[in-house]
């Protein structure tokens, strides 16, 4: 049985996991997933749902989020502290990624009369993200690729890519 988390409490019970479903709270996680008391899972809208994986751990102050959105986080992940996922679409993320503090990814942004813009997000398997990246709508990262502390994405990255963004410069290296 799946433990459903709304951010305060875990709930065990089949009936309310059953009446949280009717509620509109579809968030499923693993019954050892390790998700912080501190951090806020939430969705909202009807078509909403965000699923954690076996053996993965989201640290305290990390908002997931899913509005009218699909948010999928595989299995043996870490989500560190003060990190943002929040999804309009569908953002997945693969088996054993690692993302540094401080990070935020989106799969929409404003297309400045109200509404959204959104592509999916694609984080592949084995891929390690550092502290204070920025991923954007619409991009796709490879899997085993590193992406260093600070990197904004706004476009695909291969597999097997180290991405390093300094000051004004890019530098992509194969791996």
């Amino acid at each position: 049985m799946s433990k459903i988390y709304n951010g305060l409490a875990a709930i065990k019970s089949l009936t309310n996991v059953v009446i949280r479903r009717l509620r509109g709270i579809n968030i499923i996680a693993s019954k050892v997933t390790l998700i912080s008391s501190k951090a806020t899972i939430k969705t909202s809208g009807k078509a909403s749902e965000i699923r954690i994986g076996f053996r993965s751990a989201v640290r305290p102050n990390t908002e997931l989020s899913s509005t009218n959105g699909v948010l999928i986080i595989g299995e043996k992940c870490f989500v560190n502290r003060n990190c943002i996922i929040a999804s309009h679409e569908q953002i997945v993320i693969g088996d054993n990624v690692t993302i540094g503090p401080g990070t935020y990814i989106y799969d929409h942004d404003h297309n400045g009369s109200g509404g959204f813009n959104t592509e999916p997000v694609r984080i592949e398997d084995n891929v390690w993200i550092g502290a204070g990246c920025i991923i954007l709508k619409g991009v796709t990262i490879g899997h085993n690729s590193v992406i260093a502390a600070g990197t904004v994405l706004t476009k695909e990255v291969p597999v097997n890519t180290m991405v390093i963004q300094k000051r004004y410069t890019e530098y992509i290296e194969r791996i």
